[in-house]
């Protein structure tokens, strides 16, 4: 009876489970709400924690002014990386470089797009994008942790934590 029982409910079960998965994957981003007055944009790491030396993708998601999602005939961003000094807004640049390739509009959600690329080091980066969507000009930034400008935002970059690592000289047999 109890197998049963849990067989009618699984697909409920699903549906409450993806709902979850999708709020909670994008609390890990930032969205700026009437950029240059026709879109809201949503900007962050396709999947979080993002480790340093690990592949992860930038995520961009295109809604309308409504927050329903829009799927741009032509997009024509650069996407610029900046690696800085603290997760402040305004916080110095260390580093910047443009992201090469393509941004890819996703199969299963037209209305996001994503490239790849590889933090070499732990700490605040943020993104500088330049360009159009639909001939309507952006140009944005936005950064990781408390250098949002809305009230949530994407991680930082952090350490992967390494197992066994090396043996500590205190922690002997």
């Amino acid at each position: 009876m109890i197998h049963t029982v849990t067989r009618s409910f699984l697909p409920a079960i699903t549906v409450v489970g993806l709902g979850l998965f999708t709020i909670t994957s994008l609390q890990a981003h930032e969205t700026r709400e009437g950029v240059s007055n026709t879109y809201n944009l949503t900007v962050g790491h396709r999947s979080e924690p993002v480790f340093a030396k690990e592949p992860t993708r930038f995520d961009l998601i295109v809604r309308d002014l409504d927050g329903n999602p829009y799927e741009p005939s032509e997009i024509d961003l650069s996407v610029k990386v900046l690696y800085l000094k603290d997760d402040t807004f305004d916080a110095k640049v260390l580093k910047a470089r443009e992201l090469t390739g393509d941004l890819r509009r996703d199969r299963s959600t037209p209305n996001r797009f994503n490239i790849w690329y590889k933090p070499t080091r732990a700490g605040a980066y943020g993104f500088r994008i330049k360009g159009t969507i639909d001939g309507v000009a952006i140009r944005e930034r936005f950064v990781c942790g408390d250098g949002a400008l809305a009230d949530s935002g994407f991680g930082c970059i952090t350490n992967i934590q390494k197992f066994p690592g090396k043996r500590n000289k205190s922690a002997k047999k």
